[in-house]
């Protein structure tokens, strides 16, 4: 019980961040003008700065099976949930071929970035959020490649170069420095740095990184509650209590079994297995909703997706991530 409710306390606060962002967004404290550079901000400089200050130093990506098993495993998954919506749209028989697909992108892509982040770094620390960010570099892959051929139609790897995101980017930078020092002997914790006449210039510029990241969680929390607002009539216009059951089954129950199954099988790494327990748990993503909306998509049934998987998940979350910890045997 003490566990379940640690993990509860955990997740409460970003749903009520994203209320927060709904409701600052009716009271037109946050406008729609204001959404497309703050997403910037927090794509292009906070994220890459939270993902850098995770990445730089961090003991369990000097790990060789941590360096390649999380990526590919991130690939694999999102590729394989993708596959298990588009079965699920496909027995359901949609009457478009629009709708089929939208429910393919947003049912098989879970929100892999900003509400595993914070949990991850809460339930288990640093070491795990550095691998789950090295697991995010494959679900980039997938998402750009598997998942926006899905959508739209193309050959796999079409848009290949989609995947080069600033967020990718930065893990690969990452993941490179944490390497090139480690390899040379250079410590970047405070202890050492403050042995080196050099270090306190370093730790000026770590300070900052760290700060930097800091603001990116809340802000993204924010944005996700006020465009969920925005949608929020028209989703009402547009009920589909049997599409939201399916994207119920297939996102909150069927695909998180599969993630613990293999967190259970698989010879990898605690930090690995805790990335996978928070992964299975996850909603649709919200960025699915717009890429439906650039991309030929349909919309309504994004809509549905979204918000019924996501407001399944704030009972399903915390179960399914109990659970997961007593099968795989984290803590």
């Amino acid at each position: 019980m003490q566990e379940y409710l640690k993990i509860l306390g955990s997740v409460i606060p970003l749903f009520l961040l994203m209320a927060v962002g709904a409701v600052v967004r009716r009271r037109r404290l946050l406008n729609e003008q204001a959404d497309r550079s703050l997403l910037d901000l927090a794509v292009h400089v906070l994220l890459p700065c939270l993902i850098l200050d995770h990445l730089m130093a961090n003991e369990s990506l000097r790990q060789w099976g941590n360096l390649w098993w999380s990526p590919l495993l991130g690939f694999v998954v999102t590729s394989a949930c993708i596959g298990v919506a588009a079965i699920a749209a496909r027995w359901w028989g949609f009457s478009t071929g629009a709708q089929r697909r939208t429910f393919t992108l947003v049912g098989g892509i879970y929100n892999y970035g900003y509400i595993p982040v914070p949990l991850i770094d809460t339930l288990y620390g640093a070491n795990a959020l550095g691998v789950l960010f090295l697991y995010n570099l494959g679900t980039e892959t997938a998402f750009w490649t598997v998942g926006f051929a899905s959508l739209q139609g193309h050959k796999l790897f079409t848009d290949w170069r989609r995947t080069l995101t600033t967020p990718v980017r930065a893990i690969l930078l990452g993941v490179s420095i944490n390497l090139a020092t480690y390899w040379a002997g250079i410590h970047l914790d405070g202890a050492s740095l403050d042995a080196t006449f050099w270090g306190w210039l370093v730790k000026i510029v770590l300070t900052t990184i760290h700060l930097v990241g800091l603001c990116s969680i809340p802000l993204a929390m924010l944005l996700i509650g006020a465009t969920m607002a925005d949608f929020w009539s028209k989703f009402r216009a547009n009920h589909g209590i049997g599409v939201m059951g399916l994207a119920v089954a297939v996102r909150n129950v069927i695909s998180p079994l599969g993630f613990i199954l293999l967190a259970w099988l698989l010879p990898i790494s605690t930090e690995l297995k805790e990335t996978l327990v928070v992964q299975a748990a996850m909603p649709a993503g919200v960025f699915t909703l717009l890429l439906s909306r650039h991309h030929g998509g349909d919309v309504p049934v994004a809509l549905q997706i979204i918000f019924a998987t996501s407001a399944a998940a704030i009972i399903t979350l915390p179960l399914w991530i109990h659970f997961g910890m007593q099968v795989v045997g984290v803590r």
